[in-house]
């Protein structure tokens, strides 16, 4: 039985956003299934109750013995938020299950922060957008570190938007890399010249999705 992969899209976009990484992943060997959920419309601690946990749970009882993720932005959150949940719990994701996290805001976002200040914005994003700032009500800033799965994570370094004024260093015009790798934790770490938006398409991420599924790290070169 291949091992299933389930990929979690960022706020506001869609399953088929995941799409090439999806057919990357099923070429290599894994059943990947890129899970649609309404990333606009309920705040962190929801989506992970009615996003994540149902999925997995179905991959346990149907006789997965581990299960992997690949996941973009809010998307790692999520999944992390639930991990952990689970560890807490004393009942973790079987041994062996990993995660790629593209992108993901850990250490909360300066533009979600400020977009969330702004009525107008919040009319879109939703109630998650309030969850990723730098606020006390911060969901990735509360979870402690990585517990219950093995991540790595993937951050870009090229932006297209005009945030600069937002970070102090590299960024991919939304999340900063020094946000992306503040999980305490993590196995493995990568940086890419790539956009926020467009990450999860690009190749050279793919490959380095596959070999931390693969190996648990990513290549060196």
């Amino acid at each position: 039985m291949p091992d299933p992969v389930l990929l979690f899209h960022g706020l506001g976009r869609g399953a088929r956003s995941m799409a090439p990484m999806a057919r990357a992943l099923l070429g290599a060997g894994y059943a990947p299934h890129a899970v649609a959920y309404p990333s606009t419309r309920h705040a962190v601690r929801d989506l992970v109750g009615t996003a994540v946990a149902p999925e997995v749970d179905r991959l346990l009882e149907g006789g997965a013995e581990r299960v992997h993720f690949v996941t973009h932005s809010l998307g790692g959150v999520l999944v992390r938020a639930f991990a952990a949940g689970r560890a807490d719990e004393g009942r973790p994701l079987p041994a062996g299950s990993r995660a790629v996290m593209l992108a993901p805001p850990h250490g909360g976002s300066p533009v979600a922060e400020a977009l969330r200040r702004t009525p107008a914005a919040r009319l879109w994003p939703g109630p998650a957008l309030g969850d990723l700032g730098l606020g006390a009500e911060s969901v990735p800033l509360g979870l402690g570190p990585v517990r219950g799965l093995e991540v790595g994570v993937v951050a870009g370094t090229r932006r297209l938007v005009p945030s600069g004024r937002f970070f102090d260093g590299p960024h991919d015009g939304l999340v900063s890399v020094e946000s992306a790798f503040a999980a305490e934790g993590l196995a493995d770490t990568a940086t890419v010249a790539r956009t926020h938006a467009l990450i999860m398409r690009a190749p050279d991420v793919i490959r380095l999705v596959l070999a931390f599924l693969e190996t648990g790290r990513f290549p060196t070169s």
